[in-house]
């Protein structure tokens, strides 16, 4: 075992155009399919027959073919079958659908250059090593490390919709230093050694040897690798070498089954199961003990009955106790659970075709890919929700700055000073102001379209005033807000015209006709994280001199910059935006000496070959070199509220549903847009948690919140607000009490969290009582949260559709959610009641009719009912009204449950 794991964990070393070995290679043939011809039958029925009830009929069917006729045993084997058959053919089906797209996509034509020369053949046929040829708009048949690009700089573009949903082109570039020199030049490429295959999409790590040691390792990253899933745009066509196939590909790994959320009601369904077998089995006793009682005294007096047999008998026990559990055995409803399915199904339809749920904006209607939880949305009481993007529309607007001791708001092609109510354009600024701008023009890491590529038809801005080109409609950015400060800088006259070669040019329009073209080298990217909570790019100007210009989270910035008075105006008024609701960032640079740049250039590249602990180590590079910064300013783009969201919280809280909000964005932002957004009532008692580490002192704030709380004077309100570091301390010291007291109050409000604090608060109040949680989040970042919570709710947003595949159910807008868990879930719920109900009360009469028989039939097991009525009765007379009835009663209107 221990050699095994070792083996999985050793690198792959994967020979390009596999010039060598090309056996026992895997394919690039993918499999989704549950079942083959073969194991469908028996696979179906083991996963069927883990079904408590279902076994139980089974078991019961089988005695009953074994003990006297007391009923046929067609009667439960009918009813069993048919439930089953509809269950399989329905999964079937599901998986012979699968079966066909696997076949669409494993027989798609694709290029390769085998022996120098190209051949077309399936994609499934696609082996590691292979060079694959991509065409512009064709999507990657498997994960390709890019070698060569028709297109400019040896990189291209690609869509990521189909992978994660985000709708912003992606570059991708080709190995530094490396040559692809033509079809007939494809052998001794060298070796990619690279970590096997994992999940994870936006890490990679890799490198090119070559035979020949002198020549030195390539590193390669997640910017070299070209996804399977992802469309190539704007390039005449692009060559990758295969290292991921089939199965092992980034995008398969991300599609495998992670298992079912189960609702809660059929925990309750399982207990009135279970009772009901109890409440059967005593009924059996009694019965039993009673024709016993007549066995020993009236059966010896009946002589036309013919010679007894004997009852004390273990066999003849055995099978008069058994004759009566099978008679009863109609108590326990199978075909309850074939309707609960059906109106399952058409609840989920219903969400489906609701136009109230459809936004015509973006063509997206109400998804639901767990209908078994449709009863569950009545039921929520807790709600986790995230802040940018699901309360906000994640459209970014650069409102204002400070910076050179003054704050400033921009105002079409001008900075507008309120504290004097002077207005400056670009030519009259002081040179502090333009080395501000500068920076914010330089540090990103936006690209720009071709003019000729298919998304260059894209509306104009309305800044076209200005520039003479669409060249803003061609910005493409990872970030919304880095598009957003460009449009600001450029709305002012500094463009960012294109990027060639790690050239980045700039316009500079200082007046009327007087135009400057500026020219920089960008030598390094230093990427952002949600670790480091900020990016850093390295720069070298016409002037020869080296810069580092660093943007992020003031918390991240700050400690980084030289001590002067600025400092703490900066901080100060990054405070007063943040009460605005605006999100900020601080802006910093540097220079950097020859000797140093290339002292960290090593250390970099040292890094980069690494396949073990890479990340970590390539942050501790990034780390000694973004110290020293000089504070420039700060930004603060406006994030506007989702329509409606004022409306759908409040009706929400008056529900009788609790909210908390968790987000990465700073206390003063985020308590700002709860308060606009109704979140946190204007009459609330706030209770601030922040920076509180010492668990001493955290349990006596704890105290004495609850306190006040538990005080019989207390009318208004309560609103807790706490930061990352305090929810770390809490989580780690007083987890229980901390969920105690959060849960008393109104509102929760938790700011700076990591992506694993979400997922862990919400663990946590999932575990601390019967409460059904539901989160909703539209990024990445909230997946764990949405998957970790009873419900997820996914909303297609900016940062993309992770969140909205990853989730239970998906609505286009945050205002949506009042008629899914107010209309569709109170229905859900009702409905699915009346259903239980009626079966287990059927059920109850039909048996209790059979037990007041027994007194006319000497308590012999006698039905009676006919065999052929009882199973029709149950499976079509009765059933399929009710359930109809069922999936189209409406207690109230929808208006009434809305108001």
């Amino acid at each position: 075992m221990a050699s095994s794991k070792v083996k999985e964990k050793q690198p792959l070393r994967i020979s390009i155009g596999n010039a060598k070995a090309r056996k026992n290679l895997p394919l690039n043939r993918v499999k989704t399919t549950k079942y083959t011809w073969l194991t469908f039958i028996p696979l179906n029925f083991y996963e069927q027959f883990r079904r408590a009830v279902y076994f139980y009929f089974l078991i019961i069917t089988i005695v009953s073919f074994f003990v006297n006729d007391t009923i046929d045993p067609l009667v439960s084997l009918l009813p069993l079958l048919f439930v089953m058959i509809v269950t399989a053919l329905k999964e079937g089906l599901e998986d012979y659908s699968r079966s066909k797209s696997d076949q669409i996509v494993n027989s798609a034509r694709v290029t390769v250059i085998r022996n120098g020369k190209e051949h077309c053949i399936n994609s499934e046929y696609i082996i590691p090593g292979d060079l694959v040829i991509v065409t512009s708009a064709s999507d990657v048949p498997c994960d390709l490390v890019l070698l060569h690009s028709t297109g400019s700089e040896n990189m291209c573009f690609v869509n990521t919709a189909n992978l994660d949903g985000e709708t912003n082109l992606k570059t991708i570039y080709g190995p530094s230093n490396y040559a692809y020199l033509s079809l007939e030049h494809d052998t001794n490429l060298g070796n990619i050694v690279c970590e096997p295959s994992t999940p994870d999409l936006y890490t990679f790590n890799g490198r090119i040897e070559f035979e020949n040691a002198s020549n030195g390792a390539i590193p390669l990253t997640i910017e070299n690798l070209l996804l399977r899933g992802v469309r190539i745009k704007g390039q005449g066509r692009v060559i990758g070498c295969a290292i991921y196939t089939g199965m092992s590909t980034k995008l398969q790994l991300n599609s495998r089954y992670t298992g079912n959320k189960s609702a809660s009601s059929e925990n309750y369904i399982n207990k009135f199961i279970i009772a009901l077998i109890v409440g059967m089995i005593v009924v059996v006793f009694i019965l039993y003990l009673i024709e016993r009682q007549k066995a020993a005294n009236v059966y010896p007096t009946v002589y036309y009955l013919g010679p007894l047999p004997d009852y004390n008998a273990v066999l003849q026990i055995f099978e008069d106790f058994l004759s009566f559990l099978i008679l009863f055995n109609y108590m326990v409803p199978i075909s309850m659970y074939m309707n609960i399915e059906l109106y399952r199904v058409f609840g989920a339809l219903f969400m489906k075709s609701d136009l109230c749920l459809y936004d015509e904006e973006t063509d997206q209607p109400c998804a639901v890919n767990a209908s078994n939880l449709n009863e569950d949305l009545g039921q929520i009481n807790i709600l986790f929700s995230d802040k940018t993007g699901t309360l906000t529309k994640n459209q970014m607007i650069f409102l204002k700055c400070y910076t050179g001791g003054r704050n400033y708001h921009l105002q079409n092609t001008q900075l507008y000073c309120p504290s004097t109510e002077e207005r400056f354009e670009l030519g009259s600024m002081d040179p502090e102001i333009l080395d501000f701008f500068e920076a914010l023009a330089l540090c990103h890491t936006v690209d720009i379209l071709d003019p000729n590529d298919e998304r260059s038809t894209e509306k104009q801005s309305e800044h076209d005033s200005l520039i003479t080109t669409d060249i803003i409609g061609r910005y493409q950015a990872s970030s919304p807000d880095e598009k957003a400060i460009l449009e600001g800088c450029a709305r002012l006259g500094l463009i960012f015209k294109s990027i060639d070669n790690n050239s980045l040019h700039l316009s500079r329009i200082l007046h009327e006709g007087d135009v400057q073209d500026l020219q920089y080298e960008r030598l390094q990217v230093l990427e952002f994280s949600s670790e480091r909570k900020r990016m850093s790019v390295i720069i070298r100007d016409e002037n020869d001199v080296i810069w580092l210009y660093s943007k992020g989270a003031e918390t991240s910035i700050l400690p980084r910059c030289n001590k002067s008075p600025q400092i703490e105006q900066i901080d100060a008024q990054i405070t007063e935006y943040a009460k605005e609701g605006l999100r900020t960032l601080a802006v910093a640079r540097r220079t950097l000496t020859e000797s140093e740049y290339e002292t960290f250039v090593g250390s970099l590249n040292n890094a980069n070959i690494q396949l073990m602990n890479r990340k970590e180590l390539i942050a501790q590079c990034y780390e000694t070199i973004e110290v020293g910064l000089d504070l420039l300013g700060a930004t603060a783009l406006e994030d506007a509220l989702q329509d409606n969201v004022d409306k759908t919280l409040i009706a929400l809280q008056e529900a009788g549903l609790k909210i908390w909000v968790l987000t990465g964005d700073k206390v003063e932002t985020a308590f700002n847009i709860g308060m606009a957004c109704k979140h946190i009532p204007s009459s609330a008692e706030v209770h601030f948690l922040i920076n509180l580490t010492d668990p001493m002192e955290l349990e006596g704030r704890l105290k004495q919140i609850e306190t006040g709380l538990s005080s019989e004077a207390k009318t208004l309100p309560t609103a807790l607000v706490i930061d990352g570091s305090t929810v770390t301390a809490l989580l780690q010291h007083l987890p229980k009490k901390f969920a105690n007291l959060a849960l008393q109050c109104k509102a929760v409000l938790c700011c700076r969290l990591s992506p694993l604090q979400k997922s862990e608060i919400v663990m946590l109040i999932k575990k601390s009582g019967n409460h059904i949680t539901a989160a909703i989040g539209d990024g990445a970042n909230d997946v764990s949260m949405i998957q970790e919570a009873h419900i997820g709710i996914g909303i297609p947003g900016k940062e993309g559709k992770q969140a909205a595949r990853s989730a239970d159910y998906a609505i286009a807008k945050f205002d949506m959610l009042q008629r899914l868990l107010l209309v569709h879930g109170h229905y859900n719920t009702e409905r699915l009641a009346f259903l239980v109900l009626f079966y287990c009360y059927k059920n109850i009469i039909i048996t209790g009719c059979m037990a007041l028989f027994q007194v006319y039939d000497l308590f012999s097991a006698t039905s009676v009912y006919n065999d052929l009525y009882l199973w029709l009765f149950d499976i079509i007379y009765i059933s399929f009204s009710f359930t109809y009835l069922a999936m189209s009663e409406k207690h109230y209107s929808e208006n009434t449950l809305l108001r």
